[in-house]
């Protein structure tokens, strides 16, 4: 058996403009002072958790406290419902999106998993709010760590779990950015990039790229080449 392993912000939900505006509110109003540029490309760990602890030890010149971090995150989810009470078009799939997962539920021989950044109360409300629906789908989040290497791989150890699969030959993962490209490649996972973010990549890919769902039979087709022997 196969697996298809997909992120969540900027893959299947458009929102990693408004999820940094978020997050640099949140921090900020955890810890009293400016709003934080929560852009994931300065960060080491390019999680919701890493983001939020690096925030705070720049800040702060200290670790942060577990009560902090538990804070920001509520915050960060009061801030996605109070723009969901005021502004829901904000949020939106991926065009294609949930069309693409509905065919992955079906595609033979293979399971679907999320491994994602965020954290889970953080990516359910934008996966239901952008009109997707994921509930019985395994996924890892920042709430199981702060590395999206790790986040990965337990994404694909509850894989195993729910197929009941001790192995998976196979994994492919879609991501929209760079630290998905690094993460596949070091963990031996066949990369297929979703999204402009990737497109301006200075180096050749050697992956399949598509810039949403529109084209699924395109997208479909590179699921199947990632996941050939």
């Amino acid at each position: 058996m196969n697996l298809v392993m997909l992120d969540v912000d900027g893959t299947l939900t458009q929102s990693y403009d408004y999820d940094r505006e978020i997050f640099g509110l949140a921090i900020a109003e955890v810890l009293n002072c400016p709003p934080v540029d929560a852009d994931l490309n300065g960060y080491v760990d390019k999680t919701s958790l890493g983001v939020t602890r690096e925030a705070i030890q720049r800040i702060t010149g200290r670790n942060p406290e577990a009560k902090e971090i538990e804070e920001v995150k509520r915050r960060v989810l009061w801030h996605l419902e109070r723009m969901y009470k005021e502004s829901p078009e904000v949020f939106s799939e991926v065009p294609g999106a949930r069309g693409f997962v509905e065919r992955l539920r079906k595609l033979e021989g293979a399971g679907v998993a999320i491994a994602t950044g965020c954290w889970r109360s953080e990516a359910v409300f934008k996966l239901r709010a952008s009109g997707l629906n994921v509930d019985d789908i395994p996924m890892a989040s920042s709430d199981d760590d702060r590395n999206r290497m790790r986040i990965m791989e337990m994404a694909v150890g509850r894989a195993q779990d729910l197929y009941a699969s001790p192995v998976f030959e196979r994994v492919a993962y879609l991501g929209d950015g760079p630290w998905d490209v690094e993460a596949s490649h070091l963990l031996g996972y066949n990369f297929i990039g979703i999204g402009p973010r990737l497109q301006g990549l200075k180096e050749p890919r050697n992956f399949g790229w598509h810039q949403d769902f529109l084209e699924i039979e395109a997208v479909l087709a590179s699921v199947t080449a990632a996941l050939k022997p």
